[in-house]
């Protein structure tokens, strides 16, 4: 019996080591446990990241890629993070955050990298979206990269510098030298060759119509409103002259009917030198009556002149303008099916390296 005991002691003692020797693992095997867990976890998270931002769910990868910043701060992926974090703020037309992290990886990684050059041609994109067309031709010189010429020729193409634009398109269809890039480029050689046809308003003519015709110059530039604005404003004026005068306000008649008992309805007259009729009762012959109504048709005709005179001014300085403008709807209308983003076909960084 005292042997059975025994035994039960040896086996129960064993057991409780064994036990021990389980739970109680050494450092390293826990880290390489850990390790593995975080490994797992983060790459479902990139892969998370990854199908958000390809779904066009813009928002929500932004918030998953900061939890992986903030989980794994010091990873490798985190430079791959930061630029995906650029990429959302861009497609969601936030784009001062996107040049701000755009701007970080650029700082961060070599001029070699695939990440490195796909971030410098996403920002001048985004000046280029933005119309920093100054910051796109200074930061695009003239060189053997052809994404940079096609930036370069869309800013001047956009600054109405026609022959600087052929010149960038013809040195990036030459070094691109592939037929797709050929297809499209010679719309915007054909937009080009086509920008003499765009109509365009003579300024001195424009100012002529204005001389003649209260808001002519409006409404030949185009401009309906103000042209019945002016047109409105200056009759209106002229009908406020007219109520103005002396007659309209005095009347014609200034003297009742009967002399001998008439009295001046204007109190500004003047009796004259004349000499009376002799009749003590009459008034005398001539009498001289004078009105200040002046003072109440000046105003309008100053004001209705100042309106004739300003939108003749205003639309003959207003033509260069809208010239312009005329010139860069021809120019959006011509390429708006070419747009600098059909360019964006370089190298970009993965979040996950072996997608399928």
């Amino acid at each position: 019996m005292r042997t059975f005991k025994r035994q039960i002691y040896f086996f129960t003692l064993l057991s409780i080591i064994f036990c021990q020797q389980d739970v109680y693992r050494t450092v390293d095997d826990i880290k390489d446990e850990w390790t593995g867990y975080t490994s797992y976890q983060k790459e479902e998270m990139l892969s998370f990241c990854d199908f958000l931002f390809r779904e066009g769910h813009y928002e929500r990868c932004l918030l998953n890629s900061f939890q992986i910043l903030y989980k794994f701060p010091e990873d490798k992926t985190t430079i791959v993070t930061e630029y995906y974090i650029a990429r959302c703020y861009e497609e969601m037309k936030n784009y001062k955050l996107a040049q701000k992290y755009y701007s970080k990886v650029i700082e961060a990684t070599d001029s070699d990298l695939t990440i490195h050059r796909a971030a410098n041609y996403r920002m001048i994109y985004v000046d280029l979206t933005m119309g920093n067309l100054d910051v796109v031709l200074e930061n695009t010189q003239p060189g053997k990269d052809p994404y940079m010429e096609v930036f370069r020729g869309y800013a001047y193409l956009k600054n109405a510098e026609w022959e600087e634009a052929r010149i960038s398109f013809i040195s990036a269809q030459r070094i691109f030298n592939h037929p797709h890039y050929d297809n499209l480029i010679t719309p915007i050689y054909q937009a080009i060759e086509n920008v003499n046809e765009i109509p365009r308003h003579n300024r001195y003519f424009v100012f002529l119509a204005g001389t003649i015709f209260p808001g002519g110059g409006q409404f030949l530039l185009g401009e309906r409103n103000n042209g019945q604005g002016i047109l409105s404003t200056f009759g209106l004026m002229m009908l406020i002259r007219s109520w103005s005068k002396g007659e309209n306000i005095f009347g014609g008649n200034r003297l009742l009917d009967i002399e001998s008992t008439s009295i001046p309805l204007n109190k500004n007259y003047n009796y004259g030198n004349s000499v009376g009729s002799g009749n003590s009762q009459k008034l005398p012959k001539k009498l001289v009556i004078s009105s200040s109504s002046i003072k109440f048709s000046l105003p309008p005709l100053i004001i209705g002149a100042g309106i004739f005179i300003g939108s003749s001014w205003k639309s003959f300085v207003n033509t260069q303008e809208k010239n312009k403008t005329l010139v860069e709807f021809y120019v959006e209308e011509k390429t708006k099916k070419i747009t600098p983003g059909q360019f964006l076909d370089f190298p970009e960084p993965e979040l996950v390296v072996n997608r399928k």
